[in-house]
């Protein structure tokens, strides 16, 4: 909603975690949990960016 506003949202990807989820017996691994938040916060949002490109934005 922040972008709505006119700021710049960045989610740092792999400075972010998830854990394993279990919904109805069936089991989620953190990896598959972490992705999914990651592309449901993606240019709805957030830009999801690396460690990498956060630290050289200006």
């Amino acid at each position: 909603m922040a972008d709505n506003h006119g700021f710049e949202v960045y989610v740092v990807a792999d400075a972010t975690a998830a854990f394993d989820r279990t919904l109805d017996d069936e089991h989620f691994d953190a990896s598959v949990v972490h992705r999914t938040a990651l592309a449901h916060l993606s240019d709805e949002f957030a830009t999801v960016i690396s460690t990498e490109k956060a630290t050289s934005i200006d």
